[in-house]
This record gives C-alpha cells, structure tokens and sequence, in this order.
C-alpha cells in the first residue's frame, strides 16, 4: 500500500507536476490553501507525511504545519520555502516542529527523498505509539480481571463501559481514542481506597454517613492521583479527575470546570458509566436512554445525542436479542453476562453486564467443578463467535 502524501500549495502548476511525477510512488492528495489542507487532514485518513509551502494567502505554512501538528501529531512535517533565512526556520521549528526545509524551486528528486525519509520517521513513531498502547491497554486489561474477581461488582463492568465509550467517541470524531479506552478501565480503581465496610454498605443498599457519601463523591480524584503515578497516562489521569462531573459544573472535582472546559473523554466517560449502570438496574435500553435525557444540566447535549446514534436511528427501540443459555464449557471470551452468577448463598459472584474475559471464564469453570454455580447461564453472544 502506497503511503498518504498531502502537498498542500497555491501554484496549480507546481501542484499537478508534482502530482504527475508522485503518482507511482506515494498515495499522492493535493490542496491549494491551507484551510482546504486541514478540511483533507480531519475529514480522511491520516498522511504520513504533509508538504507546505511557506508563503500561501491567508494561512502560511507555519500556522499550517502548527495546526497539522494538534490535529495529527504523528504525521511528519515538511516545508517548502524561497525564503532561507533563520527568523523563517526558526518560527517553523517552534510552531511546526518541521521535520525537514527545501528550499524553492526543488527537484522531484529531492523532494522524493526527503518524502521517503519522511514516511520512514513516520511509520517508526507509530509503531512505537501502537506498540506501547497495545502493551499498556493489554495489561491494564489483565489488571481490571484480575480486580474483577475480587470485586466483581465494581470492576466486572469495565470491558462493557470501554466498549460504550469507544463507539461514542467514533461518533464524535476521536480518531485515536486509546486514552480514553484505558480511562474507562481504570475509572473504577479510586475505590479500592474505600474501606471494605463502606463498600458493603453500598452493595447492601443502606444509608451512608455523611463522611462516607464524602469519600464516595472523591472517587475520581483518588483515582485519577493513582493512575498519574503511571508514565504516559496524565492524559487518562485527567479524563478520569472529571468523568463524574455534571456538564454544568456541579460535583467534584469542585474547581469551576464546566461545560466545554471539560475534557470531551470526560463527558463521553460520565454518559457511559451512567448508561451501563443504568442497564444494570433497569435491563432496558430505552428506560435508561430516557432517564439520561431526562437529566437536565447532567451530560453533554452533543454527547448524549452520540449514545443515541450508537443505540441506533431510534435510541428507544430494543436491539434484536442473541440470548442463548449456554454450559460452561460452551462460554467463549468476549461474551456478555445477561444475569448475575450466584453461589449458592445468593451472592453475586459475577454480576450481569460482565464481559467474559479468560481469567472469569477459567473461574467459571472451576466453581462449575466444585459444584458451587448452576448451569446453563444466560449470556448475549456477539455476532461473529
């Protein structure tokens, strides 16, 4: 597969030669301006590498290559330029942070090479970004079941969560939404500095003291403190410090963050937690849909409506049931718990809205030996297993 080239300049001439001599070589796409430049970078897939030209009417190269720079860290930068000198490069660097200048006019030779070297810098930097959030999210993964077999009330839902949460954010734009994957999975881990009372108290449904409802509602905070111990996850760190914050500024943390100051995660994390709770309680999809609407200043308006486009054209309607009563033998990873797992006292061992990891399935199976759960449990099986 060829590699996604954008030279984004306002010589048509120059434009189509390039074009012509590229066309073998690289997936070559061309703008005239660099507002049409940025409209290709948002609205297509990502390039490897993007070529501006410094003088352009309206937006230069530098502003260009700045904006190219948040929108698509990862692309590698090149600038064309007839003016050679250091305020020039310099503005470029610092802005930009170009990867390499040619001077104007440039042979197609040139060009080509510092396109290939280009592509070459950015196929390095993703495979190592890709590399380090497959190792980071599959281990965190690991964690959050291993968590979920001691508390599996509070950990046991995060697969499901993170699920809700990633197609929210397709629905919003987010091109690479690995952070806040991993926020969804570790949102839950400020509890385990709850005392275990507390936290029985709750699962009980009886009556908090006012301190206890304190240390509830500082959650978020707790855990967003423990994940930022963590290299590379102070962006998870903060999506987690406001995922159970209203859209209007009400609740913790109490710093005057509201609306679209706070993080779009955050506001995609707190529609997902409050949906997938609410299936817990309510097994209905368009009971839940309708409590969250209901909610007046709670959730981002522009958020809620993405939840509704994930549900479907018509959030309220019921999705075409794949319940199936299964053994255990018959389980597979990846299939989703429609009813709670009891031992023989009645209490929950796996609550329903779990999906099944390995390590909750090798769990299963051994309370199946030890006689200790009944079969067949009911469970929703994903198109495709």
């Amino acid at each position: 597969m060829l590699a996604r080239i954008l030279f984004v300049d306002d010589d048509p001439n120059l434009t189509a030669a390039f074009g012509r001599a590229f066309r073998k070589r690289f997936d070559f796409h061309a703008a005239s301006s660099g507002d049409e430049g940025l409209e290709l970078m948002r609205t297509s897939l990502p390039f490897a590498a993007v070529v501006a030209d410094m003088r352009m009417p309206g937006m230069d190269g530098v502003e260009f290559l700045a904006e190219v720079k948040r929108i698509s860290p990862d692309t590698t930068r090149i600038m064309l330029t007839g003016q050679a000198d250091l305020e020039t490069a310099m503005e470029a660097v610092n802005k930009g942070h170009v990867f390499r200048f040619l001077n104007k006019p440039c042979d197609e030779e040139s060009l080509a090479e510092v396109l290939e070297a280009g592509i070459r810098q950015y196929d390095l930097v993703t495979g190592e970004r890709i590399l380090l959030e497959q190792t980071l999210t599959g281990s965190v993964q690991t964690l959050v079941d291993l968590l979920s077999v001691f508390d599996a009330k509070v950990f046991g839902r995060s697969q499901l969560l993170r699920e809700y949460a990633m197609k929210m954010a397709g629905r919003l734009g987010i091109r690479n939404p690995w952070d806040l994957g991993l926020a969804a999975l570790l949102a839950p881990i400020g509890r385990l500095a709850i005392p275990v009372d507390v936290q029985a108290k709750v699962a009980r449904g009886e009556r908090l003291t006012v301190q206890e409802q304190e240390a509830f509602r500082t959650v978020p905070e707790v855990g967003a403190r423990m994940v930022a111990n963590i290299p590379r996850l102070k962006s998870v760190s903060r999506i987690i410090l406001y995922s159970a914050k209203d859209f209007d500024g009400e609740g913790y943390p109490m710093d005057g963050t509201r609306e679209d100051a706070l993080p779009l995660e955050s506001r995609i994390l707190r529609v997902a937690t409050d949906f997938v709770e609410g299936l817990r309680l309510r097994h209905s999809r368009s009971v839940v849909f309708e409590q969250l609407r209901l909610r007046k200043g709670a959730y981002d308006p522009v958020v809620l409506a993405a939840l509704g486009q994930v549900l479907g054209a018509d959030p309220t309607a019921e999705p075409e049931t794949t319940h199936r009563l299964l053994d255990i033998e018959s389980l597979a990873p990846g299939m989703l718990l429609m009813a709670d797992v009891l031992n023989p006292d009645g209490m929950i061992l796996i609550p329903a809205g779990t999906r099944l990891s390995l390590i909750q399935l090798e769990r299963l199976r051994h309370l199946s030996r030890l006689g200790r759960i009944e079969e067949p449990l009911l469970v929703d099986v994903p198109e495709g297993l």
